[in-house]
């Protein structure tokens, strides 16, 4: 019987196995891969990976996402569908498709085995249906074959990519990042990836370039320095224009060892090859060899390489990146050697970039000097060398108290080029924090810059942190502060509805005019007061008037009065001769007699009275 049981329970176990299995089929069929699944896919970043085939996407993660240090990644997906008709048009085998699909496959694998600063790191893990294949990273701009103008397989392409163009300080620090990675991975992962080209090197949301497309990746054989499993690829002799199933590196940064059949001498050297033809491309803004995947022209165009080529590269890289173009691979320098050339080390403004890239590993002394020094550099930075390499580590050390009050001001600055949506997905969730414990000057600048903020920022967040900042400013005891805050009130008012605004802001205001014992902060509060007139109904104007009336009961100085009269024909204006003969005139009559207006101002007190009794009176 207990046999019997067992038997049973087996059954059943492998039952449940096979209906779940279904299930998840049935799920994913209809779905999509699970990065699908788990996060919305906004617009398309770009494209990159081997024949730039995978289509990379901006997203957001849904409820059933894991959590991640990002609050937008990027799903790539490879449409197998889309990837079978191109093939079949292309007249190639559905072997040659499955061997692409295995490359992404590898791609993907090592993608999650290396841990590096200059690897891609993967957020979901690849996950595949009969339709697609899809996962997920960290936010990216885009692939650098993007940047440099080729958009194959990008639907509607960005508005960033438009057009785009990169300066030498950006390209310079870039490669300065490549040239890191791949030191790692040939002395300490012991690899060469074989297949460094543009279409491979990605820009990151953060502006760190790093590397992906892994699929052609082999072990370096630590003892001989050779590739464990080498293998040439096969070109053709002949023009191939269709990639739709790119089976080997694009020839155009493959080094000659990895096309001549039979070369022994192959390692990783033949990566330094490839940067070399990835840096020419970048600096001189064409590609060094561009033979439409010939090896006949290939290997004509390295024979013949002339010193005209190399008249548009600055004269202190020529020398490297011709050693790194070298057809004997045991004359190219290493990835770590090609740092030392003097292309990066006479330049200040890279050296800035470079400290910022470890700004938070220094003491505040390091940095203070520093920021110092940055601050007479910003003319010489693009917009984009701004935003993309500068922001990043600015943003990230306003968790500093120490060093808020000196990095602030150059992160305010920076977000003034910014649109909305890149200040809120970049700038702002590192102002969040400030905005919650700014006080004193942190607190004083944060409001002086409040148009600022207010105009980047959506009404969800202008209420839930904007807000509470700038009520905090109110109820300081300052007069700095509250006079600034006062003079941004009716830029905060003309985002807010009139329940919030009543609610949060005029008891406020009100409070300010009638409490305060510095003359320039009633007088603001006044100003204000007669600005947010328009925005009032009547109950707020009656209000208005009897702060006015316990102001000028108490403080009949020139300033307070002018203010009163201005206020008042604030409320004329906007209510009319029959509301300001009835409510604004007995207040405005007996301040006539206050010995503190002189000759020019008691006439505009006179004009304003005669005008509002003689428009009364023509009406009736």
């Amino acid at each position: 019987m207990s046999l019997n049981m067992k038997t049973l329970q087996q059954a059943l176990a492998k039952a449940s196995a096979v209906i779940e299995k279904t299930v998840t089929t049935t799920v994913q069929e209809v779905t999509g891969p699970r990065p699908l699944q788990d996060y919305e896919l906004l617009d398309q970043a770009g494209s990159g990976g081997p024949g730039l085939a995978w289509r990379i996407y901006t997203a957001r993660p849904r409820d059933a996402a894991a959590s991640t240090p990002y609050p937008v990644v990027s799903v790539w997906v490879l449409d197998k569908r889309a990837l079978s008709e191109a093939r079949a048009r292309a007249g190639l085998s559905r072997a040659a498709e499955d061997a692409f699909l295995d490359l992404a496959r590898a791609d993907a694998a090592r993608l999650v085995r290396l841990r590096h600063p200059g690897v891609l790191h993967v957020v979901q893990a690849l996950d595949e249906t009969k339709a697609a294949m899809a996962m997920v990273t960290e936010p990216l701009f885009a692939s650098v074959s993007n940047a440099l103008g080729c958009l194959d397989n990008v639907g509607k392409v960005p508005k960033e990519l438009k057009g785009m163009e990169m300066g030498i300080l950006e390209i310079k620090h870039g490669l300065l990042q490549v040239a890191e990675t791949l030191d790692f991975l040939h002395n300490n992962a012991h690899l060469a990836h074989r297949a460094i080209s543009p279409e491979t090197v990605f820009i990151t949301s953060s502006g760190s370039w790093k590397l992906g497309g892994f699929g052609f990746a082999l072990s370096v054989d630590q003892a001989t320095g050779g590739l464990a499993s080498s293998q040439q690829f096969h070109y053709s002799d002949y023009d191939v224009e269709d990639t739709a199933l790119p089976l080997q590196p694009s020839l155009n940064y493959t080094a000659p060892e990895l096309v001549r059949s039979g070369d022994s001498k192959v390692g990783s050297t033949c990566d330094i090859f490839s940067f070399g033809c990835l840096a020419y491309h970048l600096v001189a803004h064409r590609p060094l060899l561009d033979c439409h995947n010939n090896v006949k022209m290939y290997m004509n165009s390295l024979t013949y390489l002339t010193s005209e080529a190399f008249s548009s590269i600055p004269t202190d890289l020529v020398a490297d990146l011709r050693n790194m173009l070298s057809v004997d691979a045991a004359s190219r320098p290493s990835a770590m050697a090609f740092t030392g050339s003097s292309f990066f080390r006479h330049d200040t403004r890279l050296r800035a970039l470079r400290f910022l890239d470890h700004l938070l590993e220094r003491d505040n002394m390091q940095k203070t000097e520093f920021l110092k020094a940055l601050s007479d550099m910003w003319k010489d930075f693009d917009s984009r060398v701004l935003r993309y390499k500068v922001l990043p580590p600015l943003c990230a050390e306003l968790r500093n108290m120490v060093m808020q009050q000196m990095i602030l001001p150059m992160v305010l600055t920076i977000a003034e080029s910014q649109d909305k949506d890149d200040f809120e997905l970049s700038t702002l969730p590192a102002l969040v924090p400030v905005f919650t414990s700014a006080s004193g000057e942190t607190l004083l600048l944060l409001v002086k810059r409040a148009d600022l903020i207010i105009s980047k920022a959506t009404n969800e967040h202008l209420i839930s942190h904007i807000l509470p900042m700038l009520v905090r400013a109110y109820d300081d005891t300052d007069p700095r502060l509250q006079e600034e805050v006062l003079r941004r009130t009716v830029t905060l008012s003309r985002q807010l509805d009139m329940k919030l605004l009543k609610q949060s802001v005029l008891p406020r205001v009100h409070g300010l005019a009638l409490k305060t014992t510095v003359a320039a902060v009633r007088v603001n509060a006044l100003r204000c007061l007669g600005d947010l007139v328009p925005s009032l109904d009547k109950t707020g104007i009656v209000e208005i008037l009897q702060t006015l009336r316990r102001c000028t009961a108490v403080d009949h100085s020139a300033p307070t009065l002018m203010c009163t009269l201005g206020v008042a024909n604030a409320i004329y204006k906007q209510c009319g001769v029959e509301f300001a003969a009835e409510h604004v005139v007995p207040l405005v009559f007996p301040l006539l007699t206050a010995q503190q207006l002189n000759v020019q101002q008691f006439a505009k007190y006179i004009l304003f009275v005669k005008d509002i009794t003689r428009l009364k009176r023509s009406v009736v």
